[in-house]
């Protein structure tokens, strides 16, 4: 089986943008996410997605296995792993609670919206990158567009939405779930930030940037000329980011731009080439 380019899927969200045009996607409307890969129909357990937030997220948490399985939603959980692609100045993310919490101070804290006081407010930049491990209380703020690779679920649990209204009527809420699902001592630290740019600017263009349980990541900087030979001895999804270049696999070459993401079949004793052309920078993801 050849590598091949997918076909993204968009959604249209009461906070996206329009900011997919510049990952060369044809789209209209206030799109927030453009689904790249989706593993669940190949049993390869990772979604991919481009995330385009203009507005703030709804304060959300999601589950691990074990409370997915609990109410139902599914037979798996969902980390997250965010690489932020674009934002304001000032732009920022919620992540994780500003200190120890008991559940149901958190609860009445949902009520009346007081929980983002609760969390930590952190200012991104781009290229930085961002764990976000089930049970972990997060949100997107205003402005941040971000590369987020993931667990195959679907299930998203919104604690409070700004009191804001889609069509008319206030989203619906799973404050129960939401609070059972949350880990409230799970420990984040602003050093668990790292930022792909910085790292490049020291002379490092190959670097895992994402080694969990659930999930891998890596980033490769490919300057005009350079290349870099990868065996096929699993599957691999890569996300060009910026610029472009060529994905060569035996008498097959492929284009590779900004905003394409493509496969890469496991196929034993096999490999492709990938080569800058120009500047290429792009993420891969590994089960």
């Amino acid at each position: 089986m050849l590598p091949y380019k997918t076909i993204p899927v968009f959604l249209e969200k009461i906070w996206g943008g329009t900011r997919l045009l510049n990952y060369y996607k044809n789209i209209e409307g206030k799109i927030g996410e453009s689904i790249e890969f989706d593993g669940r129909e190949h049993g390869i357990p990772l979604i991919i997605k481009l995330i385009d937030a203009c507005d703030d997220l709804s304060i959300q948490v999601h589950p691990d296995e074990q409370t997915a399985v609990m109410f139902k939603d599914g037979t798996c959980g969902k980390d997250e792993f965010w690489v932020v692609l674009d934002c304001y100045e000032d732009s920022y993310i919620y992540w994780g609670f500003n200190g120890i919490y008991d559940k149901s101070r958190i609860y009445e804290a949902t009520l009346d919206g007081s929980i983002v006081n609760m969390l930590n407010k952190v200012n991104v930049s781009v290229g930085d990158c961002i764990y976000i491990p089930s049970g972990t209380v997060h949100a997107l703020g205003k402005g941040v567009m971000v590369y987020e690779l993931q667990q195959s679920s679907d299930v998203t649990y919104r604690l409070y939405d700004w009191d804001r209204l889609d069509k008319g009527k206030k989203r619906e809420l799973h404050i129960e779930k939401a609070i059972e699902s949350i880990k409230p001592h799970n420990f984040i630290s602003l050093s668990d930030i790292t930022n792909i740019y910085e790292m490049e600017s020291k002379g490092h263009n190959l670097i895992t940037i994402g080694n969990y349980e659930y999930f891998k990541a890596k980033y490769v900087c490919l300057k005009n000329g350079e290349s870099i030979i990868q065996a096929c001895d699993e599957v691999r999804i890569i996300t060009a980011i910026y610029g472009h270049g060529f994905l060569d696999f035996k008498d097959n070459r492929m284009l590779l731009k900004k905003g394409d993401t493509v496969v890469l079949p496991e196929a034993s004793d096999e490999c492709v080439s990938i080569i800058g052309d120009g500047m290429l920078r792009y993420i891969e993801a590994t089960v």
